[in-house]
C-alpha cells in the first residue's frame, strides 16, 4: 500500500475521534477579551497536542499561556542544552496559531448554544470552530495521522499556539522579544487562519468540484460565491487610532455663539475630510504611501483571481463600490483609512440645538507591504496636528504587514498539496486583505528572511467574530488532509535550507 493511501486511509478510520477532540476544545470557553477559561484552555490544548505524540510545553506569560510544541521524524530528535534540535538537517516548519476566541456576542443570535459545538448542514457550529480551534488542530492531527500511517517524512514540525490574538497577542509578542532559542531552526512559517478565498459560481470550471460541499448546500440561489483552496503570500498591516477634537471648554448655544465659536463636531468632520481627496477614496496625506513595494509578481496574481466585485456589490446591497479599480487590485495593493465610528454632539431623540466642544473618532488604517506603522501614523498625527492645534490623535494599536515573495519555493510545494486534496489549483493572493500577528516573526532576526505563508481551511461563510460561526465538515477533514500533504512535500526539500 502507498504511503498516501494509508494515510488517507487512517484519516478515514480516525476522523470521528478527530472531532470529539475538536468538539472538546469548543466546549471550553477560551475568551481573551474577559479572560473567560482561558487557563483550562490552555491546559486541554497541551493535552490535545500531547495525544497526537507531539511534545508540548505550557509557556506562561504576562498575559496567556502559550502552547509549544514539537515533533521530531526517527533520528532527528538530538539536542543541546537549549533545546535547540542538533540532528541530522531536516526542514523544519513552525504552524502557528491560537485557541483564544471572540466574546459570543448576543447568544439570543445563535440558533445553538456557543460553546456547545453542533453539527448541522453539514458544519460544525461553534464559537472559535473556524478561528482557530479547527484549524490550527488540523495540523495536529495530521501528525497523528502520519505516526499511524509510518509515514512521517523527514520534516521537523514545530506548534505555537497562542491565547491572545483575539485581544492583541501581548503575551506572544513578549515571547518573540526574548527571540527563543527553539525558533531559530525554522525554515516555513504556516498559518492556517481565516476564510478561504470565494469566487461566483460563474467562474467554475466543470461541476465546481473545488468547492465543498456545505457551501454548495447552502447556497439555495445558486448564484452566490463558493470557497476555493487558496494559497496567500502574507497579510495587510493595521494601524488603529483615534481623533478628539476639543474647543471650548462647555458645550454651548449654536444660535447665542455659532459662527464666531467653533464646532467640535464641524472641526472633526473638515479634518478627517481633509485628508482624502474630494469626492474620492485617494488619501493625500504627505508620506502616507511611503514604502509601498507592489511587485510585478503580485500585480499577475492580483489580475488572475476572477473579478467578482459586482456579486460582492449585490451581496452586500450596495448601489456602488467605492472607486473605479478593480476589486481585487483595490483590496490587495491599495492601502485604506477607515472612520470605524464617530461621537459628539447630542445623540438623543428630536433636536437640541448645541454648540458641541467635544467630538472623537476611532479609525483604522490598513497597510500594504513595505508600510511602516509608526511611520504611518508619524504621518498622520503631523498632518493633523498642522491643520488645527485642538486636535489630539493617539495610536491604539498596530499590526505590521508582512510579505514572502511569491516565487517562493514553499508556495509550490503548498499549492501542489492544496490541488492534490481539494481536486483544483489554490487561488493564489499576494496579500491576506486582513492582518495576522505572525508577522511579529519577522522581528527575530533568525526569521527575518523566512517564508510565511497563509493558508486557510476555512469556509468562505464561516462567520468568524459573528453569531452561529461554523465550520464545515469538508474544510475540517480536508485541512487534516493538506497538512498532511505539505508535511510530504517539503520532505527532502533542499530549498528550505538554502
Amino acid at each position: 500500500m502507498s504511503h498516501d493511501r494509508a494515510i488517507s486511509d487512517v484519516i478515514d478510520d480516525r476522523l470521528d475521534g478527530y472531532r470529539k477532540r475538536l468538539f472538546d476544545l469548543l466546549a471550553q470557553p477560551s475568551i481573551s477579551t474577559t479572560g473567560e477559561g482561558m487557563d483550562a484552555a490552555a491546559d486541554l490544548a497541551v493535552e490535545t497536542v500531547e495525544a497526537a505524540g507531539l511534545r508540548a510545553t505550557r509557556i506562561e506569560t504576562d498575559r496567556y499561556p502559550l502552547v509549544y510544541a514539537e515533533f521530531d521524524p526517527v533520528g532527528t530528535d538530538a539536542r543541546d542544552g537549549a533545546g535547540r534540535a542538533t540532528g541530522p538537517d531536516v526542514p523544519t516548519v513552525l504552524f502557528y496559531g491560537h485557541y483564544d476566541v471572540q466574546p459570543p456576542g448576543d447568544r439570543g443570535e445563535w440558533d445553538s448554544p456557543a460553546f456547545e459545538p453542533t453539527v448541522r448542514d453539514g458544519a460544525i457550529y461553534a464559537r472559535g470552530a473556524g478561528d482557530n480551534k479547527g484549524q490550527f488542530v488540523a495540523h495536529v492531527f495530521a501528525v497523528d495521522a502520519l505516526r499511524a500511517a509510518d509515514a512521517v517524512p523527514d520534516v521537523r514540525v514545530k506548534l505555537l499556539i497562542e491565547g491572545g490574538e483575539e485581544s492583541g497577542s501581548a503575551g506572544f509578542r513578549a515571547y518573540l522579544r526574548d527571540d527563543p532559542d527553539v525558533l531559530t531552526d525554522v525554515d516555513l512559517v504556516y498559518v492556517a487562519d481565516g476564510p478561504r478565498h470565494a469566487v461566483a459560481r460563474s467562474a467554475f470550471d466543470g461541476d465546481g468540484s473545488s468547492t465543498d460541499d456545505a457551501e454548495a448546500a447552502r447556497d439555495d440561489s445558486g448564484t452566490g460565491r463558493r470557497g476555493v483552496p487558496t494559497l496567500i503570500y502574507g497579510n495587510r498591516g493595521v494601524l488603529a487610532f483615534e481623533v478628539e477634537c476639543r474647543t471650548a471648554n462647555t458645550d454651548l448655544h449654536s444660535g447665542n455663539f455659532g459662527g464666531p465659536v467653533p464646532a467640535a463636531t464641524n472641526e472633526l468632520v473638515a479634518a478627517l475630510s481633509s485628508m482624502r481627496a474630494d469626492g474620492t477614496d485617494e488619501i493625500t496625506v504627505d508620506g502616507f504611501h511611503d514604502g509601498i513595494e507592489v511587485t510585478d509578481g503580485d500585480r499577475e496574481l492580483v489580475a488572475a483571481i476572477p473579478d467578482d466585485g459586482d456579486v460582492i456589490r449585490e451581496e452586500l446591497g450596495l448601489s456602488r463600490l467605492a472607486g473605479e479599480v478593480p476589486y481585487y487590485e483595490q483590496l490587495l495593493t491599495r492601502p485604506t483609512m477607515t472612520i470605524n465610528g464617530l461621537s459628539g454632539g447630542y445623540q438623543g431623540e428630536g433636536m437640541k440645538t448645541v454648540l458641541p466642544n467635544e467630538a472623537s473618532a476611532k479609525l483604522d488604517c490598513r497597510l500594504v507591504p513595505n508600510q511602516d506603522p509608526d511611520v504611518v501614523f508619524k504621518a498622520i498625527r503631523d498632518h493633523l496636528s498642522a491643520l488645527n492645534s485642538d486636535l489630539t490623535v493617539t495610536k491604539r494599536s498596530t499590526f505590521p504587514p508582512v510579505k514572502t515573495p511569491v516565487d517562493a519555493s514553499e508556495g509550490t510545494v503548498v499549492a501542489d498539496a492544496l490541488e492534490s486534496v481539494w481536486g483544483a489549483p489554490p487561488i493564489e493572493l499576494p496579500v491576506l486583505g486582513g492582518s495576522l500577528p505572525a508577522a511579529y516573526f519577522r522581528a527575530l532576526d533568525a526569521l527575518s528572511d523566512v517564508p510565511i505563508l497563509v493558508v486557510p481551511y476555512a469556509n468562505h461563510d464561516q462567520g468568524n467574530h459573528s453569531p452561529n460561526e461554523h465550520l464545515d465538515l469538508d474544510c475540517f477533514e480536508n485541512g487534516i488532509r493538506t497538512t498532511a500533504a505539505v508535511l510530504r512535500g517539503l520532505e527532502g526539500s533542499t530549498a528550505m535550507r538554502e
